[in-house]
């Protein structure tokens, strides 16, 4: 009688748990749950839209007039010809030895002289075109899709899934059973 009673029992539990088993082959057994693939029905979706900012920089030049009022010269112009008047006319002074003293002096204080001279000189105003350039960034709104509320109907119930891609017509989905224990 104990044996027919725990083959009855056994066979109970066997049959009992075969529902959990029927996945056609792709079921898995996930710890103390079971999940199977199938597909849910898409019955709508909407996508999910944000503006974002996007920088965009344009460079402007333009020429310009620019007058100088002159200056003063640099060009070390006043000096050289007064180190060449110089030692022209050392040379031209000095004798004999004393040649070579007075051309080397006369270059000296004739480059002194010329370069004073040079600076009190001052240039004519003139007027040069210039290029200035200058960069602005502007920005301009555009729309894009970040993503999707997808909703999905399976076994008659609905149910709506955040999703990066629209997914067609179906959707796969994993249902899993897990017994209620009470």
């Amino acid at each position: 009688m104990k044996n027919t009673t725990l083959i009855i029992g056994l066979l109970a539990m066997t049959l009992a748990s075969a529902p959990l088993y029927a996945g056609h082959g792709k079921g898995r057994n996930h710890g103390h749950r079971y999940a199977f693939e199938d597909k849910a029905r898409v019955i709508n979706v909407e996508p999910i839209v944000e503006t974002v900012s996007i920088p965009t920089e344009h460079r402007e030049c333009w020429d310009e007039e620019v007058e100088y009022s002159g200056g003063r010269s640099r060009s070390g112009a006043g000096a050289i010809v007064g180190s060449i008047i110089g030692g022209v006319a050392g040379h031209q002074m000095g004798a004999g030895n004393g040649k070579k003293v007075a051309t080397v002096a006369g270059t000296a204080i004739g480059a002194v002289v010329g370069s004073k001279l040079g600076k009190r000189h001052r240039s004519e105003p003139y007027t040069e075109t210039e290029r200035h350039c200058r960069v602005t960034r502007d920005y301009y709104d555009e729309e894009r899709i970040i993503g999707y509320w997808v909703t999905m109907r399976y076994r008659g119930e609905k149910f709506t899934q955040r999703m990066d891609y629209d997914p067609g017509k179906f959707v796969p989905v994993r249902v899993a059973i897990v017994p209620l224990i009470e």
